[in-house]
């Protein structure tokens, strides 16, 4: 399993990559993709470049002055789509549960009403 900066940088070369061939690409680019929050720098971009190509994530053609040529393999590829449907299941879960709890507070609303009602003119 990646930390948060090495999936972000992994889902950055997935999606410049789309077709899965080599493609160069610049550090600057690169630490530009990746979220401010990150702190990501040149040091750290190349050592998350290496775990990801000793990982089998990504293939590195070649990594000279700021520029790299990079390409993903299927393992990376499958982590960020594994990943992509997890957090859609978490989406749906949430929405679920929001739905069932709305529908189950307006059916007791209603029904404590009803049986207010029922009571109140039962009683008079």
């Amino acid at each position: 399993m990646l930390d948060e900066r090495t999936g972000s940088l992994l889902t950055v070369i997935n999606g410049m990559c789309e077709k899965g061939s080599f493609k160069l690409v610049e550090e600057s680019e690169l630490l530009k993709s990746l979220p401010p929050a990150c702190g990501v720098d040149g040091a750290t971009l190349r050592a998350m470049l290496n775990y990801l190509e000793d990982g089998k994530y990504i293939e590195v053609g070649y990594a000279e002055e700021g520029e790299y040529c990079l390409r993903p393999l299927p393992e990376g590829r499958l982590y960020t789509e594994r990943l992509r449907r997890e957090r859609g299941e978490a989406m749906r879960r949430r929405r679920d549960s929001l739905l069932l709890a709305l529908a189950g507070g307006f059916s007791g609303g209603f029904f404590g009403s009803l049986a207010a009602w029922l009571i109140a003119a039962l009683a008079s």
